[in-house]
């Protein structure tokens, strides 16, 4: 599925190939910036992309309100600093394999992604949501909080996705996603 929308005089566009779960997402925003998340092991700073069947996303994020009945593939990248170990927002282009926090040493460049599923009341349906467990996720722009790119992804639920990725810059979606609870809407 193909996506084309506009944020400011950025175009945001993307594509998802195959389904997780018996699900194919059929995108409608594509949105990310530098953001801190928390994992398993704590927080660390990386590049943030959604991509996701909820139209407006930005609007929604930036309102720390989570999307309805809603389909999205999170898309985190990071660097780790060879000279410090420290875990960095992804500074560059080029490949970031899946990486599984937790796993052992990160390698230099390792993404982390999953897809997640919400009802009508923005509650997460565990049975249709999945983590990637392997695959990788290619930069080919990295500027502003703005990423271009490809994605060939499988989730521990054993489906595989592919796609690629040109999103518009969201300032919002670096507070929401620091945020532990969010609204509904």
């Amino acid at each position: 599925m193909l996506l084309g929308a506009g944020c400011g005089n950025q175009v945001a566009s993307a594509t998802f190939d195959g389904a997780v779960h018996g699900l194919s997402l059929q995108p409608k925003d594509a949105i990310s910036a530098p953001a801190t998340v928390a994992f398993t092991t704590g927080s660390a700073p990386v590049a943030a992309i959604v991509i996701t069947d909820a139209a407006g996303l930005c609007t929604k994020v930036s309102a720390n309100l989570e999307p309805k009945s809603s389909l999205a593939l999170f898309i985190f990248l990071a660097d780790v600093n060879p000279s410090t170990g420290a875990i960095e927002a992804a500074s560059g282009t080029g490949a970031f394999p899946v990486f599984v926090v937790g796993s052992g040493p990160a390698p230099r460049h390792f993404s982390a992604a999953s897809f997640g599923a919400n009802d009508a009341v923005c509650k997460e349906i565990a049975a249709d949501s999945a983590d990637a467990r392997s695959g990788s996720v290619t930069l080919t722009a990295n500027g502003g909080g703005a990423y271009a790119g490809t994605y060939d992804l499988t989730f521990d639920s054993g489906d595989r996705v592919t796609g690629k990725f040109q999103t518009a810059t969201c300032q919002g979606l670096t507070t929401y996603l620091s945020r532990l609870t969010h609204g509904c809407g």
